[in-house]
């Protein structure tokens, strides 16, 4: 499936609407494509997410404010569209552009492809800074006697391993589209080695693919998607598979 760069816009309140059209505008710009603004008049509108973003590559939401009582009672509203969303999803929060530098996060998953794919639609066009940061979610204490396990270096990069072939796979995808990539590498509990990374980096914007299917999975094996949304105060880009890239090859990545 190729993309169309249609461009779904979410303005939930008046006053998030001149900056999230602005940003949608220079994103609609950027890609060459085409905006459908739809006005979110109430919490309910959330369910009509789904069929509105069906026929669109990328769904813009801007956030509305949310008191502490209706958070309790309904959740985030960011949370809930995301959910509903069938297509990728970009929580415009405090967005700035234009975009000079990219927080990548990879965790060795298959969403990991539709998160480089929008990488190299949005970094090649402004010549954005990219910055890669490799994610191994700990092993659980259930699993590892009651301490948590993390992955270092030698595992994410060695070439006898998932993550160490995938790298050199990112690498060689942005090498054949004149991306420069700079590695990250961190240790310790994952979301804490995201804060870390984001708050020293200062990005423009970070990059994620979809958190995997399924509540049992998530709580075994931790959730970093979710945190985020709760968080990060950046626009944050949550790809969802469409479209694959190449599938070969080895290239190099600088690391800090």
């Amino acid at each position: 499936m190729e993309y169309t760069n249609q461009l779904l816009v979410y303005s939930p309140d008046y006053e998030l609407e001149e900056s999230v059209r602005g940003y949608a505008e220079y994103l609609r710009d950027m890609l060459g494509g085409q905006i459908c603004h739809e006005p979110l008049a109430s919490r309910q509108d959330l369910e009509h997410i789904k069929l509105a973003a069906a026929n669109c590559d990328l769904l813009i939401f801007g956030e509305p404010e949310q008191s502490w009582l209706d958070m309790l009672l309904f959740g985030r509203r960011c949370s809930q569209a995301l959910s509903q969303s069938s297509t990728s999803f970009l929580l415009a929060r405090r967005p700035r552009w234009p975009i000079r530098s990219i927080l990548l996060i990879l965790r060795f998953e298959e969403s990991d492809q539709a998160a480089i794919d929008w990488l190299v639609r949005l970094a090649q066009p402004c010549a954005a800074s990219v910055s890669i940061l490799p994610i191994v979610p700990s092993l659980p204490a259930m699993y590892s006697l009651g301490s948590q396990m993390y992955a270092g270096p030698d595992v994410l990069l060695s070439s006898n391993t998932v993550s160490g072939q995938q790298l050199r796979r990112v690498a060689q995808q942005l090498n054949q589209q004149l991306i420069e990539g700079e590695l990250r590498l961190r240790q310790g509990e994952p979301d804490w080695q995201i804060r870390d990374e984001v708050i020293e980096g200062n990005y423009d914007l970070i990059l994620i693919g979809e958190e995997p299917h399924g509540r049992i999975f998530r709580f075994l094996m931790g959730e970093i998607v979710s945190h985020l949304l709760c968080w990060v105060e950046r626009p944050l880009l949550v790809a969802k598979s469409r479209v694959h890239g190449p599938k070969n090859g080895n290239g190099r990545l600088s690391t800090s």
